[in-house]
């Protein structure tokens, strides 16, 4: 598979935490994209995630899981994100420019 996908995993917001993946071979640079550096493998670090402008978009728990060693086998991304409405969808329309 040669696209790079990223969807809602966790129930619709609003709620205390939205869980946002992405998945393909683009996935590591969308979270480069929104975090402005790398981050290590396989470990929950905190990011401050911002917009193609520099907007902050907001302060989550990123995951770089790199594949082939994921449940799809591809690179995947989960971005803990806070749960409502606003940030779901800043987070949504940044991952989609």
């Amino acid at each position: 598979m040669t696209d790079t996908i990223f969807a809602l995993s966790s129930g619709a917001p609003p709620a205390a935490i939205a869980v946002v993946r992405i998945s393909g071979p683009a996935a590591a640079d969308a979270l480069r994209h929104l975090a402005g550096r790398p981050t290590p493998e396989r470990r929950a670090v905190a990011a401050t995630l911002r917009d193609g402008a520099g907007s902050v978009l907001d302060r989550a728990l990123v995951l770089w899981l790199p594949g082939p060693n994921t449940a799809t086998g591809e690179d995947t991304v989960e971005l803990h994100l806070h749960g409502g409405r606003a940030v779901v969808a800043a987070v949504s329309s940044a991952l989609e420019a």
